[in-house]
């Protein structure tokens, strides 16, 4: 029902500002406010939470704080969702074994994240795959695959033209993707979290001798799904603490969605920090394809 209210007063704010201000060049620094630019003011005007987290010097932690436009709304005005959960109903989506077909998605709503030696002077970014989350996320594929797992690993870069509507587009791209290869139920957005959040300090423990980033997810309790979220997460990380101690870190629970409502095996995963070299995130995805690989084989039925 808020969010209902919120959309009915944003769209008459937004009508309104539009009418009101439509073609004035509105400026406080000499620079012209846009049709876009009117729209996010008036959000923060209307709904203030809704652009928190999204200042350029908050950027590298922003799948953690990140609460953006769309992802505050989204589930609620956008049509086209899959929604997989019953309220009445909590227990999980059964999965199925379809061999043959992929199980895992892994994709990037927040693809320019990336880790050192990328320079501070970029922001922590990159559209280069090569020392991105991205190329953890290749890592990761190619382990769950060489375990057996089918893996769609998706690369757009979501975030590289306009941050704010990084969650609307990668969205719209995890529902192609599930529409498209409806095995695939294990839904994991791929991120790295920011060292501001650990006293500046990388994340990493030793496995086998290898010095490795360690991990955290995020859960979006504003999801219907949200038990399901929570049990799945959960079991993630005591399987890793199980298999490799002190791999796995904190469940991070947040109240908003972050597209996660898309399945009941929907993953917002963390891989390391800013600080850390990619050399050892890329560790992460091999280790971490070997924990998710004995995590699936526990859901699945025949």
């Amino acid at each position: 029902m808020r969010i209902k209210q919120f959309t009915v007063v944003f769209s008459a704010v937004y009508l309104l500002s539009a009418i009101l201000f439509s073609g004035i060049a509105i400026s406080t620094d000499g620079k012209k406010i846009t049709e876009s630019d009117l729209g996010v003011m008036c959000v923060q005007a209307v709904y203030p939470a809704a652009t928190r987290g999204v200042a350029r010097s908050e950027i590298a932690s922003e799948s953690v704080t990140d609460s953006s436009i769309e992802n505050t709304v989204t589930g609620e005005i956008k049509s086209d969702i899959v929604d997989t959960q019953n309220p009445d109903n909590p227990t999980p989506q059964t999965v199925k074994k379809d061999n043959g077909k992929p199980l895992v998605i892994i994709y990037h709503t927040h693809a320019t994240e990336a880790y050192q030696p990328i320079p501070v002077e970029n922001n922590y970014r990159t559209t280069a795959e090569e020392g991105s989350v991205r190329e953890v996320g290749t890592v990761l594929a190619a382990e769950l695959e060489s375990l057996g797992i089918g893996v769609i690993h998706d690369k757009t870069l979501h975030d590289a033209e306009s941050y704010n509507q990084s969650y609307a587009r990668s969205l719209e791209t995890v529902n192609r993707l599930i529409r498209e290869n409806p095995s695939a139920v294990f839904v994991i957005d791929l991120h790295r979290d920011a060292a501001a959040y650990t006293g500046g300090k990388s994340k990493t423990v030793e496995i086998n001798g290898e010095t490795v980033s360690s991990f955290a997810m995020v859960v979006g309790q504003g999801n219907e799904n949200a038990t399901a979220l929570n049990t799945l997460a959960e079991n993630v990380l005591a399987t890793a603490d199980e298999m490799y101690p002190g791999f796995a870190g904190r469940k991070i629970d947040k109240e908003y969605k972050y597209n996660q409502y898309v399945s009941d095996y929907a993953m917002l995963i963390e891989v390391g920090n800013n600080e850390n070299d990619i050399s050892e995130t890329r560790l992460t995805g091999k280790y971490l394809a070997h924990v998710l690989k004995a995590v699936i084989d526990e859901v699945m039925s025949d």
